[in-house]
């Protein structure tokens, strides 16, 4: 484990809590993070750094690379395995990923700068800005209107073309030519109905009312001024180099074959934007209320208001909608060849999550519904006050993962205590014991599930340097075992 001022960072993991550096308009101050260390959020996200080194290896994800942003600070950043297997090379966070539907915000907030600019209408008719958006067969495109192409309430094909499986995504004229054989399958909003064929058009809606190529409007009005160098829609070498590698699924008998990297043509609109967890946490800091980039708080609001809502889930301008412990959740999932991601925004907390990954069954979303779980457990639910640094570097030692016949039990300190915790679990601290120190090595289960070993011992083995080397939890032993997070 090596110091760098006020950042810890491990060296195998490339994991670290706080900032390190500056990015585009995120803050790293060193009087913030003094303030910040020690608190919930901060516990939180040391078990959030435990349980994703486990959950990677667990699914035999090949790259995990995640973020983690609070107001304008990225309080966390995180990156395991390989962005290539083959040739051994290991994430960062700068390592870049194919976001897929992620896209789709990007597409949203252009279409509301040119909203506040006057230049488009919510309400007015697609076909008002693409004249060729309609079909010689009839049908109700005439009808479509730039919310219900935002709203995914426009009830056109999903995707209207192979290229999921084929790898040959449309060009502009085989999007119009697929309009005019038609693409309504219902009335507008007559359901709610998921359409990458209407962002498509979108990213046309913005081309035309913008006066330049949709991905010059994105560019000049999110990636620029946001200073998000590391995200595009343009495949460059810069971008090549830091690109992963996708991967396929697992199967019987077979393990995950690696992907090319196919241009989406007029779909960079709903699934082509190529970005890392640090411009995506950029991003995200941009879109919470009162930042004073990219979009007014008005904007703000109606993107998030939903325009549909679905049991446990809504979806408004550019944004699906989670409820996460009773918490709104916004924010977006996406789904490419060989890359599966998703990003997350708490935006009355001002917390935003990223989770990238380059497996085509990644749990990206699960694990960013987990992080969130994790924060909010640790701030009413886990003893999490501030200890001393005395009582914080006698309970580090303590740290790691542990094992018998029976699974994993993952050690962290948390507050004024330690927890232990199962690092299968899709939300780490919902069954948590929490250990009271008694002495040197010694400690008592002071709270967790009464099925479990609540009240009794825990002894740790240590070294002649004072390392654990094993414990027994209750009556039964385990022994510790060396992680990803360990030097």
């Amino acid at each position: 484990m090596i110091k760098e001022g006020n950042t810890v960072t491990h060296q195998k993991s490339r994991w670290s809590i706080m900032p390190n550096t500056p990015v585009g308009l995120l803050r790293s101050s060193p009087r913030s993070v003094r303030r910040r260390a020690g608190t919930p959020l901060q516990d939180a996200l040391r078990v959030v750094a435990a349980w994703l080194d486990y959950k990677r290896t667990y699914h035999r994800i090949p790259a995990l690379s995640v973020g983690v942003v609070h107001g304008n600070d990225m309080v966390f950043r995180a990156a395991y395995g390989y962005a290539d297997e083959a040739a051994r090379r290991k994430p960062t966070d700068r390592t870049c990923y194919r976001v897929a539907s992620i896209s789709k915000t990007f597409t949203a907030t252009a279409v509301m700068q040119l909203v506040e600019r006057g230049l488009v209408r919510l309400d007015e008719r697609a076909d008002y800005y693409v004249p060729w958006f309609k079909s010689r067969r009839g049908g109700s495109l005439d009808a479509i209107t730039v919310r219900h192409l935002l709203s995914h309430g426009a009830g056109v094909e999903r995707d209207g073309s192979d290229h999921w499986t084929t790898d040959r995504f449309p060009t502009l004229e085989q999007l119009k030519a697929r309009v005019r054989d038609g693409v309504a399958v219902f009335p507008p909003l007559e359901r709610w109905k998921y359409s990458n064929l209407g962002y498509a058009v979108l990213g046309q809606v913005v081309a035309a009312a913008g006066g330049r190529s949709y991905e010059d409007c994105v560019r000049a009005g999110i990636l620029e001024p946001l200073g998000l160098t590391h995200s595009g829609f343009d495949l460059t070498p810069k971008i090549i180099q830091s690109l992963a590698l996708g991967y396929g699924r697992e199967g019987p008998g077979r393990g995950r074959a690696p992907f090319t990297h196919p241009d989406t043509n007029v779909w960079r609109a709903a699934a082509g934007m190529v970005s890392n967890v640090v411009d995506l946490c950029a991003f995200m800091s941009a879109q919470f209320p009162g930042s004073g980039r990219l979009l007014s708080d008005l904007s703000k609001r109606e993107m998030r208001r939903p325009q549909w809502q679905r049991a446990g889930e809504g979806y408004g301008l550019g944004y699906h909608i989670w409820t996460v412990d009773c918490t709104p959740i916004v924010g977006h999932g996406g789904g490419f060849q060989g890359f599966k991601t998703a990003i997350g925004m708490d935006t009355e907390r001002k917390i935003g999550v990223a989770v990238l990954t380059n497996a085509i069954d990644g749990p990206a979303q699960p694990l960013m519904i987990g992080i969130f779980q994790t924060i909010y457990d640790c701030l009413g639910r886990v003893d999490s006050r501030a200890s001393s640094s005395a009582t914080s570097a006698a309970l580090l030692r303590y740290e790691g993962r542990y094992t018998n016949r029976w699974g994993e039990l993952e050690i962290v300190r948390v507050g004024n205590r330690l927890v232990g915790f199962e690092p299968r679990s899709d939300r780490p601290l919902r069954d948590v014991d929490e250990l009271e120190r008694r002495g040197p090595g010694r400690f008592r289960i002071v709270a967790g599930a009464g099925i479990g070993s609540i009240g009794e011992a825990v002894t740790f083995q240590l070294d002649a340097r004072g390392v654990p080397r094993r414990l027994r939890w209750g009556p039964t032993p385990m022994r510790r075992v060396k992680t990803n997070r360990q030097s």
